[in-house]
């Protein structure tokens, strides 16, 4: 049975997978499209934008998403009401404040565009941000009802497509049209329309018109505590850039946000993972075998982690110089920001360490663990940014970021053992953090740069690691 969930929940990775990392990989390339029609300033404006756009997210979903796929998917949660009543309360909670939020953002946009950018002159592309908030708060409930049903083929072709409407009207609207910054976030408008109006069947299928106050309250109390999380969570992921506007500059920050997206390659897996391992894990809440399954999913996870850090971290140099049609993928001005990479590749394994441990909070409920060990992991950045950033610029921030994610790992981790015991592989992980240590130092000491060796100690890893955490079957009738 084991082997069955391993492998089911495989699929759903590699489906989720699929389709984020395409989604992923097209986007990245608005990158080196960027780096080719911007400077690296105009670049750190997006940037920062985004980042304002990512913390208002929290804001507008307070929880909701979260709780529904609790609720959705547990009748014990919600005794008395149908699944139809729980995306309905959900929804319309969330169109209602939604509306209210955009106004707000639309009538206060000059005020805003001066606190982030210090200018009003982006004010008209603060009112696009309240549009693009909007449109996303309209369509979140409806994707999750997609995740919680196991539809991730279907999942995944709505996001290729508005990706590919994303990326398509951003080379129209910049490269032809001269529409610069504003057409980045008009093109987003344009993907966000989309995934609300294709997925308007979902909501008509769902829709049964009640709105449950009682429900709604079990909803918040479940769901509000993942908003200081949350946004401790965007404090650890985007409060960088701020503080490396206030001490370096939006040209520190454009070269910054580059590097950073240059990791995408770990949260490609992390994130592919996580969408599909929340439905997974709140399936297996009531299963005697969850504990020692949750074990043996994190040693493959953590492998598959490792190698991906060493091979990104080798091959960087080679993937931003690579030359297509003449031109390096990205643009020679950007390739400072590379040496934060290694940093914002670990941080992410240690991101995704810590989502393998939240089966233990989301089966007790008690969500407010989330806030308090996120919240703390977010002073600790904000506190090791102020420091090291002054002194070592970039690099400062990409070490702050890795020092709040492995907090929070170890921190999650001792917490909620009490509450569900997993027998983790300690000695195979513990092998595998020493052994990548140990190639990612040789990589550095001795400055290797031909790249058949770089391969060599990745595959020398692989060759070390896997008779641990892959045994042999043992021989006999009965064998695993």
């Amino acid at each position: 049975m084991a082997r069955q969930d391993i492998i089911r929940l495989s699929k759903q990775t590699l489906i989720y997978g699929f389709g984020y990392v395409v989604a992923r990989m097209i986007n990245f390339l608005l990158l080196p499209f960027y780096s080719h029609h911007m400077l690296p300033g105009e670049y750190g404006v997006i940037s920062l934008v985004y980042a304002f756009i990512a913390f208002l997210n929290i804001i507008y979903h307070y929880g909701l998403e979260s709780a529904f796929l609790r609720f959705y998917s547990g009748s014990e949660d919600r005794r008395g009401y149908g699944r139809k009543d729980v995306f309905t309360t959900v929804f319309l909670s969330i169109i209602a404040t939604s509306v209210l939020f955009s106004v707000l953002i639309w009538l206060y946009a000059p005020g805003l565009s001066r606190v982030l950018l210090k200018s009003a002159a982006y004010a008209r592309i603060i009112r696009m941000t309240s549009v693009i908030l909007l449109l996303d708060a309209l369509f979140l409930i409806p994707l999750h009802y997609l995740r919680i049903r196991n539809r991730a083929a279907v999942f995944t072709s709505i996001t290729l497509v508005n990706v590919c409407i994303n990326v398509g009207l951003n080379v129209y609207l910049i490269a032809f049209r001269g529409m610069g910054i504003e057409g980045v976030f008009i093109s987003n408008i344009a993907a966000s329309a989309f995934n609300f109006l294709i997925l308007i069947p979902v909501v008509v299928k769902n829709w049964n018109g009640r709105f449950s106050a009682s429900l709604w309250k079990k909803l918040i109390i479940f769901g509000l505590p993942f908003i200081p999380s949350g946004l401790s969570s965007m404090i650890i992921e985007l409060s960088d850039r701020y503080m490396l506007e206030w001490f370096e500059g939006l040209r520190t920050v454009g070269l910054y946000s580059a590097g950073h997206k240059l990791g995408i390659f770990m949260m490609l897996v992390v994130m592919a993972f996580r969408f599909a391992w929340q439905p997974f894990f709140l399936q297996k809440r009531n299963d005697p075998d969850a504990a020692p399954l949750f074990s043996k999913i994190m040693t493959y996870f953590v492998f598959a982690m490792s190698l991906v850090f060493l091979l990104i971290s080798f091959f960087i140099r080679e993937i931003v110089s690579l030359e297509i049609m003449g031109r390096h993928l990205i643009e020679s001005d950007y390739w400072a920001g590379t040496v934060v990479v290694p940093y914002i590749l670990a941080a992410y394994v240690f991101n995704g360490i810590y989502i393998n441990f939240h089966p233990a909070i989301f089966y007790s409920g008690k969500t407010w663990v989330i806030s308090i060990v996120v919240g703390i992991a977010a002073l600790l950045n904000v506190g090791a940014n102020l420091f090291l950033i002054p002194r070592i610029g970039m690099v400062g921030a990409g070490i702050s970021s890795l020092a709040a994610y492995c907090f929070m790992a170890v921190c999650t981790y001792c917490i909620v053992r009490k509450w569900m015991p997993v027998a983790y592989e300690w000695k195979k992980l513990l092998l595998m953090f020493l052994l990548t240590i140990a190639a990612f130092g040789i990589f550095i000491l001795y400055g290797i740069a031909a790249p058949g060796i770089k391969l060599l100690i990745v595959l020398l890893y692989a060759a070390a690691v896997l008779p641990f955490i892959y045994p042999r079957k043992r021989r006999g009738k009965h064998a695993a």
